[in-house]
C-alpha cells in the first residue's frame, strides 16, 4: 500500500476538468508530506535534477526519522543521498516490482481486509473468456456492468454493489476457484482476480528476481 503525491509536482502538468469542478487541480498530497513518511522509494525518477525546487522535501524528510531507498540502474545525484541504493539492471523494474508483490503475498504482507473491501481483487473472472463473470452470464435480466463475488460465509454469488464500497453483511472470499453454471447452461471454472494474480507472480522469486535485476537475494527482501 503506497501514499501517492501530488503528480503535478511530477510532471508540470495540469487537470483543467478536475480544477472547474472541484476547485482542485488533483485529490493529492503536497511534497511537504514526505515529512511524515517512514520510508520513501525514489524510483523511475531522479529529483536531486529533475526536481530541485521539491528534492529538499526529501532530504529534510530524513530529519524525521524517514528512509530513502534508489532503485536505479546508476548511481544518480539521488542515490547519493540515499541510505540505501539498488542498482537494478535497465528495463528490469518491472520484475523486482512483481517479486516485491509475490513476497507479500507469501509472507503474509497483503492487508487482505483494504483488499476485499477497497480493491477488484475478490471478483470472479470466467476462466473461458479471461473477462469478468457478470450478472447477465448467470441471471435471467442480470446486468451486464455488475460483476460477482463468493460470499465466504454461505458460498453464495452476490453481485458488487456499484453505489458502495461498504461491504454491509457480506464477506467476499479474497481467494476462491469455483465453477458456476451459465444461462446457456455450460459449466465454467471461475476464479477472483486475487487467486489468477496469486498465480501470476508465483515465479516472481526472490533467487528469479535476483538474477533478473543483476543484485542479490538479499536486496529483494
Amino acid at each position: 500500500r503506497a501514499i501517492a503525491l501530488d503528480m503535478d509536482s511530477e510532471i508540470g502538468d495540469a487537470h483543467r476538468g478536475a480544477a472547474v469542478t472541484f476547485g482542485t487541480m488533483t485529490g493529492d498530497r503536497s511534497m511537504d508530506d514526505y515529512f511524515y513518511s517512514d520510508l520513501i522509494l525514489i524510483w523511475c525518477c531522479n529529483p536531486t535534477v529533475t526536481q530541485i525546487p521539491n528534492a529538499h522535501f526529501l532530504n529534510e524528510a530524513r530529519y524525521k526519522g524517514a528512509k530513502i531507498h534508489t532503485i536505479a540502474p546508476d548511481y544518480n545525484a539521488s542515490a547519493v543521498h540515499s541510505d540505501l541504493f539498488v542498482p537494478v539492471k535497465p528495463a528490469t523494474d518491472a520484475a523486482l516490482a512483481l517479486g516485491m508483490c509475490h513476497l507479500l503475498m507469501e509472507e503474509g504482507g497483503v492487508n487482505e481486509t483494504f483488499c476485499v473491501e477497497q480493491t477488484d481483487l475478490p471478483l470472479l473472472v470466467r476462466m473461458d473468456s479471461k473477462s469478468f463473470l457478470n450478472e447477465a452470464d448467470i441471471r435471467d435480466e442480470g446486468d451486464q456492468n455488475t460483476h460477482l463475488f463468493i460470499n465466504e460465509p454461505d458460498a453464495k454469488i452476490l453481485p458488487a454493489s456499484k453505489g458502495s464500497l461498504a461491504l454491509g453483511d457480506s464477506k467476499p472470499k479474497l481467494e476462491a476457484v469455483s465453477t458456476v453454471r451459465l444461462l446457456d447452461g455450460r459449466e465454467v471454472e471461475v476464479r477472483t482476480v486475487y487467486a489468477l494474480l496469486r498465480e501470476r507472480l508465483k515465479g516472481y522469486t526472490p533467487e528469479f528476481v535476483a538474477k533478473t535485476c543483476g543484485i542479490g537475494v538479499g536486496m529483494v527482501h
